[in-house]
């Protein structure tokens, strides 16, 4: 099922857990780029790659 841009920022702001791991995964995005220099895509495409695999 997908949800919305808003579903989901609704879903951020009621829920805490969901609240802080969406800030955290939004600071480690924003560290690696800025460590590594790597283009806003790049993290994009890399968040894209990981999703479902954070299983294994």
């Amino acid at each position: 099922m997908s949800f919305s841009d808003d579903e989901y920022f609704e879903v951020i702001q009621k829920n805490k857990q969901v609240k802080e791991a969406f800030n955290s995964i939004k600071e480690i995005c924003n560290q690696l780029h800025e460590m590594t220099a790597c283009p806003e895509d790049d993290i994009d495409y890399f968040l894209k790659f990981i999703a479902g695999k954070w299983k294994n």
